[in-house]
């Protein structure tokens, strides 16, 4: 499987046109619906991928900076590697497998329910400026080291695919907790 910069840039944009959609016309009690106890809300869903975002931005940056110092150039698509693609299968929706978020990626609110769509928003433009500054440089060669997990390295492009396949895996959940939500 493979990546270009171009396809994550639409797989952005495709996040955002799809977390507005979902969040449209929603009130501050909609937003902080939990389908059930334990479960997070559609916010609290937004929170969770904007602090993930923010978890991979360090990381991201640092391969960046090693890759310019070391004139690793390229462009075109990517091949995600081994890990990549497991990374990205496994995120994809729908999921076969759930997992507990690391503590350090639980959902915190900012402020009311209905500010956690502009904040995702937010990290979302942000993150795009990320994958902007990575142009001309060889993403498939790059080395991202996991926040989570040192010993867990993947292909700089796979990081960016993971990001993306993660916002979609949540954006899936968030349509189910509006499907389950109740009429008003």
């Amino acid at each position: 499987m493979k990546k270009s910069l171009d396809e994550i840039r639409s797989e952005i944009a495709a996040v955002d046109t799809e977390a507005k959609r979902l969040c449209e016309g929603l009130t501050e009690e909609q937003l902080s619906w939990r389908p059930q106890p334990g479960k997070w809300s559609i916010a609290e869903n937004l929170a969770h991928l904007n602090v993930t975002t923010q978890t991979y931005v360090p990381g991201i940056r640092r391969s960046l900076e090693m890759a310019r110092a070391q004139g690793v150039t390229g462009s075109g698509a990517f091949d995600l590697g081994f890990t990549g693609k497991l990374f990205v299968n496994y995120l994809e929706p729908p999921f076969k497998m759930k997992t507990k978020a690391p503590k350090a990626i639980q959902p915190i609110l900012q402020g009311p329910a209905k500010d956690a769509l502009p904040q995702f928003l937010r990290g979302q433009e942000a993150f795009a400026k990320l994958v902007d500054s990575a142009d001309g440089v060889d993403c498939g060669r790059v080395t991202f080291v996991s926040p989570f997990a040192s010993i867990l390295r993947m292909k700089l492009i796979a990081a960016f695919a993971t990001v993306t396949a993660h916002d979609r895996r949540h954006l899936w959940i968030i349509g189910n907790i509006r499907e389950q939500m109740p009429k008003s």
